[in-house]
């Protein structure tokens, strides 16, 4: 009886570990600079609450020398709520070269982006200060950029690749329970008490 008891208080507590809903991670964007500037890049996004773009809701980016790559953080307050997102371009006549999208949150990268299928023009809006050109054999769009406030609209495909893929840490929920889980087999077979019992009695 005593044993039944466990087994249910251990299934129960592994179960609270699997479902209780945890607040989710902050998302980042991470785009893979090859050429031009890598400074001045901002996104702006517009939420359900307030669908204009505006001063109030932006992040700027931050370059990593290592890594090549401009990075973004968007809050996990904003899981949900991101209706637009348009990626302002450094004010300057450059030609920039990305060939590489990826979207990571809590420590794994979540997903990697097509980048001819983000900044393919079925997935944009608008472009100002700007022109495109994308190279799908080779996963790179270029951008040449004016000093006309240039930026990219992403339509309602492109704001969903970018801003979807918040973790709420499942997949470490499962593992940790799956280890407890396999820890409680252990201990219950009792692996080295008969061993340990039968040099004793010896």
């Amino acid at each position: 009886m005593k044993r039944i008891t466990k087994t249910i208080i251990i299934c129960v507590c592994l179960l609270a570990i699997i479902l209780i809903p945890l607040p989710a991670d902050d998302l980042y964007l991470r785009f893979h600079i090859r050429e031009g500037s890598t400074d001045g890049y901002r996104i702006y996004y517009a939420t359900l609450s307030d669908p204009v773009y505006s001063d109030e809701h932006y992040v700027d980016s931050a370059y990593d020398e290592k890594t090549g790559q401009i990075t973004f953080i968007l809050d996990s307050s904003l899981e949900g709520t991101v209706t637009g997102i348009r990626l302002d371009y450094p004010v300057v006549d450059d030609m920039i070269v990305i060939d590489g999208v990826s979207v990571s949150s809590g420590g794994i990268v979540r997903k990697r982006i097509s980048v001819p299928d983000l900044f393919n023009s079925e997935n944009y809006l608008m472009i100002h200060g700007a022109t495109l050109d994308t190279v799908a054999d080779r996963e790179t769009v270029y951008v040449s950029t004016t000093p006309d406030d240039p930026f990219t609209v992403f339509g309602t495909e492109g704001v969903k690749l970018l801003s979807t893929g918040f973790s709420h840490k499942f997949s470490t929920r499962i593992c940790i329970a799956l280890l407890i889980a396999i820890a409680c087999i252990f201990y219950n077979k009792d692996l080295f008490g008969k061993e340990v019992s039968e040099e004793r009695s010896s």
